[in-house]
């Protein structure tokens, strides 16, 4: 009863509705910080399903919104992991259709996050609908977890579940955007700012030590030294290294005084068999180099986001699972993947120690973060399917 042939009727006889759910997501704006009207969608269509959406919040009117759908017997639990943030439209660049406007066109949806990571979640969403409503009875559950804040680190988000022990499971897929390979290898990152401090003053007097700024050219120039040697650590499979980018400064408030305050940031990124550790070591002994040469170059550190890496055994259940219930569907081959990039999963995989690979719809090259973002409605159909495939595979 429940196979791909199954499968694929009951999604097409709903298509109109999971659309409609597609189109709906795209239309509500939810950039990161701004997440609570997306998050009152997901918990609308949550109910339709009939299942009890539970929602926490780290940081007020940004939810995290996880659902269970138990089966009569017990049994595994499998997770569904989803970002409800998006990156901001493209200032002055509103593309073809406008940030937000969930138009079809050609076959393709248009809009902010059809691809990272709208499609995705809505389609596990929808996969859970539709298996319910055909009676299929999990052994074990299914857990969807819906969350705030991936797009900045995921503190407010993914972290905040696992410090409260709620993401827990046997296995199960973050949808975010893969071009529909199932990603085994993540590269890790962190997102990080460095500030000096200096004694104000007018400019027509030097300055009597070293300025803010001053200090800022110095330890920039000492970590693009310390980039050229990253570069030797080359990666195949990701076609890049681990290397780190000084991605903005800010210092100075007048052009006749002194910099008192200089603020760069740092976005580092790290390849499989490196540790965040390593990588803030790494940094730290560039600055601490410099300030035991020089007292005056004390600083603060601060970490904005961090992200391990993604390492998972391509022969694990999850993935064969994955990969079959891809070809159930498209009727090929499924492609693992590996690609120096980072999502939630990353933290879960790291804190429970459950397979979690990345596997969603969409081109995470081509069409994410553009002003004419979209996604492809066939594939987001398809991976409905998929995702109710691989259900059935693990908890029928």
């Amino acid at each position: 009863m429940y196979n791909a042939q199954k499968v694929h009727q009951v999604v097409q006889e709903n298509k109109q509705e999971l659309i409609d759910f597609l189109v709906e997501c795209v239309q509500t704006p939810s950039v990161t910080g701004d997440e609570l009207a997306m998050g009152k969608v997901i918990v609308k269509w949550i109910e339709r399903i009939g299942l009890e959406p539970q929602v926490y919040e780290a940081q007020k009117d940004r939810p995290n919104i996880i659902a269970e759908w138990f089966g009569s017997t017990s049994g595994r639990r499998f997770v569904f992991n989803g970002h409800m943030d998006v990156f901001p439209p493209v200032e002055g660049d509103p593309g073809l259709y406008g940030p937000w406007s969930g138009k079809i066109v050609d076959g393709y949806i248009y809009g902010r996050g059809t691809a990272d990571m709208k499609g995705g979640l809505c389609a596990s969403i929808m996969a859970v609908k539709l298996l319910k409503e055909m009676g299929f009875d999990p052994k074990g559950s299914v857990l969807l977890s819906c969350v705030s804040d991936e797009e900045n680190g995921s503190k407010y988000g993914v972290k905040y579940l696992l410090e409260k022990g709620l993401l827990n499971g046997d296995f199960g897929i973050c949808m975010d955007v893969t071009c529909g390979k199932v990603l085994v290898t993540g590269g890790g990152s962190i997102g990080a700012y460095v500030t000096y401090r200096s004694v104000p003053g007018h400019c027509s007097i030097p300055h009597p030590s070293i300025d803010a700024l001053k200090k800022s050219v110095v330890a920039i120039n000492e970590l693009y030294k310390l980039d050229a040697r990253l570069r030797g650590s080359y990666y195949p499979p990701f076609n890049s290294s681990s290397c780190l980018s000084v991605s903005s400064i800010h210092s100075g408030e007048a052009t006749n005084n002194h910099p008192a305050m200089s603020r760069f940031s740092i976005d580092f990124r790290i390849i499989p068999g490196q540790t965040l550790e390593w990588a803030h070591n790494e940094i730290l002994g560039v600055l601490d180099g410099l300030k035991e040469k020089d007292p005056e170059f004390d600083y603060t550190y601060e970490v904005e986001r961090e992200f391990p890496t993604l390492e998972l055994d391509p022969n694990s259940e999850i993935v064969k699972a994955a990969c079959a219930a891809y070809e159930d569907v498209m009727d090929k081959p499924a492609e693992l993947y590996e690609r120096n990039g980072s999502c939630d999963a990353h933290h879960i995989v790291k804190a429970t120690g459950m397979t979690m690979p990345n596997f969603g719809p969409g081109d995470d090259i081509g069409e994410c973060c553009q002003a004419n973002e979209k996604l492809l409605i066939d594939e987001y159909l398809s991976f409905v399917e998929i995702y109710m495939m691989t259900l059935i595979r693990l908890l029928g």
